[in-house]
């Protein structure tokens, strides 16, 4: 029994000698990363946020709002960047005024002096109804004159201006802080993106019964 009792602390501490022995291993990743680099190996591929399967575009190395490396078809390769954001936040900002805007004129809502015209005109026939009373020339013009005006904005920043994608100097006061208006620029994209796709479900829905279902479309 005495043997056992003075053989036991040699034999714990070289059961937990393993133990010991595994700290070095979990070392930081930066450090791996630079250990890897003076030993003239290659550093890990960055993987994609979105995407953990896949690696990071290079392009998009998070220096835009809301970027998280979402990329699959390869389109950052081809396209300037810049362009491609002002195309998701125009096509974005779009859809979020357009889900509103199905929803209220199903609901009843129309536009001053188009009561009696399309009074009984649902958004999904809204289309072929303003082409058939001339409102859609209207429409046109409108949407022209906005990409007119855009159009100078746009080209300042793919000929490397310092104007940022999506943006037309209308910040509402927010700019004065940087940190909150950060956080609404991230909001904005997101909530760009969600548009995008409800809009799309929305109106396919709606399809689906030729408008005849109505809010909330099921």
């Amino acid at each position: 029994e005495g043997w056992a009792a003075s053989r036991s602390p040699p034999m714990l501490a070289f059961a937990s000698s393993p133990l010991s022995f595994s700290a070095p291993a979990l070392a930081r990743p930066a450090a791996a990363l630079r250990g890897a680099a003076s030993m003239g190996l290659a550093p890990p591929v960055e993987k994609s946020q979105a995407l953990p399967f896949a690696e990071r575009p290079a392009k998009l190395d998070g220096t835009l709002v809301g970027d998280v490396g979402f990329d699959p078809l390869g389109l950052s390769n081809i396209l300037p960047i810049e362009w491609m954001r002002e195309a998701e936040l125009k096509h974005g900002r779009v859809c979020m005024l357009a889900v509103v805007g199905y929803i209220v004129v199903d609901k009843g809502l129309r536009a001053p002096g188009a009561e009696k015209l399309v009074a009984a005109t649902s958004s999904f026939t809204a289309h072929d109804a303003a082409v058939q009373s001339g409102h859609m020339w209207a429409l046109l013009l409108a949407c022209g004159l906005f990409e007119i005006v855009g159009a100078g904005a746009i080209a300042s920043t793919l000929n490397g201006g310092d104007r940022k994608p999506g943006e037309f100097a209308l910040t509402g006061g927010f700019d004065r802080d940087a940190a909150k208006l950060e956080r609404f620029k991230l909001a904005e994209i997101k909530h760009s993106r969600l548009a995008m796709m409800a809009f799309s479900g929305l109106v396919t829905q709606d399809a689906l019964s030729h408008g005849a279902t109505g809010f909330p479309y099921f």
